[in-house]
């Protein structure tokens, strides 16, 4: 690993500005020694002003995320709402293709101009939401009509499921670019700047998964799904010009995104195909043997869960009675605990260290978690696994079509039904304060951790790992798409957090930095060193003013 990319012994005393000159006294090396009055390094104005940059650009692509990802999960429900299978569907079909495709994308990333690379998938993402948003309108819109030709009903749900994977691609694809290298090429070693540039991103991002729901949820109850359609296309549009925008001038400000590393394969040559799948072998093989593996298993082996509040855990809350609206509420909720992990993390890992933080943040989600598993035999609780493959039976044979309308709002509905949905919702909404502090914790491990010429290959299979065991949890959903057996489904989510957990454990143990152990080199106090590279110093020891 480059000397830039160690942690700093001391990242806490960013007062002094301090350098560790080359062993050699070549006059020009010397020379080369970051000094803030100096106009041409980059000192605390200048990145000032490309992180506010940063943060109303992370604004617009969360609110747009966030919004459709909470709108599409809706729409894609409300198409056949009698189970899960059509939203387990598009988790198999979207899981798989990231896995096939994701560390090639990120080999793509590597190879490509960094803001080359953001730009095309920026507009590759928002224009297939759009298309998305068109398709879902012209489906609610001619619902009746298209109901009698059952081919049609399946075409658009297809070309729906079609586009949405491709925007999800293409949104992993943005998040490698911007999170994994740009943020990390912006912060230069400084790793305590890097984590208040997590942790702001990351309190951007849960803060739009706070307030989009609630505004999407009052919409969907009050207006209808096709005008949420419009706003979405809408919104999409105008965020794709600014975003785009954005980029450039962040590109242009900050010259050192300009000089991107070379990829181990760039020279390679031969059959496109060929290249592709080595690029993707290759990829794996970096990963598997790499210092970071534990703690990235640790953080995938989380996306094998029906508890994370996406859409099947929204669907299933939907057939249990909750309306859309208090739906949204409790996404909000969720996300202001998400908020508080966020705002957390920088002072847990100041005092903890980042892998203490990451098993701090691992053992509190397994905790609340438990009164998902709780939740199982509450009262209210659909739960029977004798019956595996229980059709759901309706009493009005004219609303066949909307089992929810009929079971929610007919004979069958009672408020005794909402304490074992209201149990296994608590338990998840109190979870996400852990999840988002391990999150957060894997994610600076990994930015430390890793030398910037594999960042995109390496960030690309964790991606495709993710989207592996997301895989694993819609493949369940499929053999269980009934509300009787969701019950099941919550053990299994359970035993996989918790093994990831394990996992995150393991990775601090080989470092000794779980509670019982102790370091090896415990930190002394003094200046961190500016360590010269290539000519030029690290801005270790300089950080921006307001982060």
């Amino acid at each position: 690993m480059d000397n830039h990319l160690k942690p700093e012994k001391n990242e806490d005393n960013t007062n002094e500005t301090t350098a560790l000159t080359a062993t050699n006294n070549d006059a020009e090396t010397n020379n080369s020694v970051i000094n803030t009055s100096d106009s041409n390094n980059v000192g605390v104005d200048s990145l000032n002003g490309v992180v506010w940059k940063l943060y109303i650009s992370r604004l617009l692509t969360a609110w747009g995320d966030r919004l459709w990802m909470f709108t599409f999960g809706l729409f894609l429900f409300k198409m056949k709402n009698r189970d899960l299978r059509l939203l387990a569907g598009y988790g198999f079909a979207k899981n798989t293709s990231s896995i096939l495709l994701m560390s090639g994308i990120g080999n793509w990333i590597d190879q490509t101009a960094r803001l080359r690379a953001a730009q095309i998938l920026l507009i590759l993402q928002n224009t297939c939401v759009i298309l998305d948003c068109i398709i879902v309108g012209l489906f609610f819109f001619f619902q009746e009509e298209i109901a009698a030709i059952s081919w049609l009903h399946s075409l658009l749900e297809a070309g729906v499921m079609i586009f949405a994977i491709i925007a999800y691609l293409a949104s992993n694809g943005s998040q490698i670019v911007v999170e994994k290298d740009w943020i990390v090429t912006i912060a230069n070693g400084n790793n305590i700047f890097l984590a208040r540039l997590n942790s702001n991103f990351r309190t951007i991002d849960l803060t739009c998964q706070t307030f989009a729901p609630v505004l999407a949820g009052l919409l969907f109850s009050y207006t209808s799904y096709i005008t949420v359609a419009v706003i979405v296309a809408g919104w999409n549009l105008l965020s794709m010009i600014g975003e785009y925008t954005l980029l450039y001038i962040i590109y242009r400000d900050y010259p050192q995104l300009q000089e991107k590393p070379e990829s181990d394969d760039k020279d390679k040559k031969g059959n496109w195909f060929v290249k592709k799948i080595t690029g993707s072998l290759g990829g794996w093989t970096k990963y598997f043997t790499h210092s970071v593996r534990n703690a990235g298993l640790g953080l995938a082996f989380l996306y094998m869960t029906v508890l994370g509040f996406d859409n099947i855990t929204w669907a299933y809350s939907l057939i249990q009675c909750v309306p859309e609206w208090v739906l949204g509420i409790l996404v909000a909720v969720s996300g202001l605990c998400g908020v508080v992990g966020s705002l957390a993390f920088p002072p847990l890992r100041s005092r903890l260290g980042v892998e203490r933080t990451g098993v701090l943040g691992m053992s509190f989600l397994v905790f609340c978690l438990t009164f998902c598993v709780v939740s199982i035999w509450l009262p209210g609780s659909p739960f029977d696994p004798y019956v595996l493959n229980e059709e759901p039976v309706l009493t009005n044979s004219t609303a066949q079509h909307d089992y929810i309308k009929e079971k929610c709002y007919g004979v069958e509905s009672s408020m005794e039904n909402l304490l074992s949905v209201g149990t296994m919702l608590a338990g998840i909404i109190l979870a996400r304060f852990g999840l988002w502090v391990a999150d957060l914790s894997i994610t600076q491990i990994l930015q430390e951790n890793v030398q910037p010429n594999i960042r995109g290959v390496i960030g690309g299979v964790q991606n495709s790992l993710q989207s592996a065991l997301d895989l694993i949890k819609y493949i369940f959903v499929l053999l269980l798409p009934h509300e009787n057996t969701f019950g099941i489904l919550i053990l299994l989510s359970y035993s996989f957090v918790s093994s990831g957990a394990i996992f995150m454990m393991s990775y601090a143990f080989k470092k000794k930095k779980l509670c019982c152990q102790s370091d090896n080199e415990p930190e002394k106090s003094g200046s961190s060193p500016c360590v010269v590279v290539n000519g030029a110093a690290s801005a270790s020891q300089v950080e921006p003013v307001n982060v």
